[in-house]
């Protein structure tokens, strides 16, 4: 053992225990963690909401791209397969889960996309929403399919597209028969597959004082244990993502079941209201 300068004796071996966190420091470094924590997984919940926004969107112009290349191969029809004046109003690309046969695009149980499955480099997870988490499964009619056999069928179409509002006007409707293309909705995030006007669809339409009364009032309660599918209009921080004719997609913010949007974006009229954007 060798002797300092001061004469003190010391070890030529360390301590033993080695300086220690006591309780309130590792208390208190738990606690700046759950801190940082709850700070951060709201930012990264955003951006990860953000991302599948971004995919909503790509979707739906991609869809506009199809649809465009359908009606131009087609004398500017929308949708008239075998000269049917209607859209069909279910929402299935196959007769059931265990077939691989696409279903025709004029038979009752098709989704529209079927329609336009070869414009759409024949994928149909295009037509799927990634936030969209439950749509119209018919169960009123009896289906018990599961929830994944129907979510490539989460956009919903105008049907003033094809069959016009006034029902003194003729149809069905052609791309050419609106005029102004950057007011009409096209597509939109939705759980009906068709949408058919003023209880299935954002627009507030005359003497109703609320939208979406199908689901909010009717089969979300009756068939879907409360499910509240305004949300699935609304899927994206309570916006929901429209194509227009004119090919463009925008955000429209949910303003109320007792507001929603002018009626006339869906008619092809001139709308009075501006888009809550």
């Amino acid at each position: 053992m060798k002797m300092e300068g001061n004469g003190a004796a010391r070890s030529a071996f360390p301590s033993r225990f080695a300086p220690a966190f006591t309780l309130i420091e590792l208390l208190v470094v738990i606690a700046i963690i759950a801190i940082l924590a709850s700070l951060l997984l709201p930012a990264l919940g955003g951006a990860k909401e953000e991302g599948k926004t971004a995919k909503c969107i790509s979707n739906l112009r991609q869809i506009g791209i199809g649809m465009q290349t359908f009606y131009d191969e087609n004398e500017d029809g929308f949708y008239v397969p075998e000269g049917g004046a209607d859209i069909p109003n279910h929402g299935q690309w196959t007769s059931n889960p265990r077939s691989s046969i696409m279903l025709a695009p004029d038979d009752g149980r098709a989704y529209w996309g079927v329609a336009y499955f070869q414009n759409m480099g024949q994928t149909r997870e295009i037509f799927r929403c990634p936030s969209a988490r439950t749509v119209d499964e018919w169960r009123e009619d009896g289906l018990s399919y599961s929830s994944e056999f129907w979510l490539n069928s989460s956009y919903g179409i105008n049907q003033y597209l094809v069959k016009p509002f006034n029902p003194a006007v003729k149809g069905p409707l052609k791309a050419t028969s609106f005029s102004s293309p950057a007011t009409m909705i096209v597509a939109q995030d939705s759980a009906e597959q068709k949408m058919e006007g003023d209880t299935d669809s954002i627009g507030l339409f005359p003497g109703k004082s609320e939208i979406l009364t199908q689901w909010t009032k009717g089969l979300g309660p009756s068939h879907y244990n409360n499910y509240p599918f305004q949300w699935e209009w609304y899927r994206h921080r309570k916006k929901n993502s429209s194509l227009f004719l004119d090919g463009h997609v925008s955000k429209l913010r949910f303003t109320g079941l007792n507001r929603g949007i002018d009626y006339r974006y869906y008619t092809g009229e001139a709308p009075m209201l501006p888009l809550p954007e």
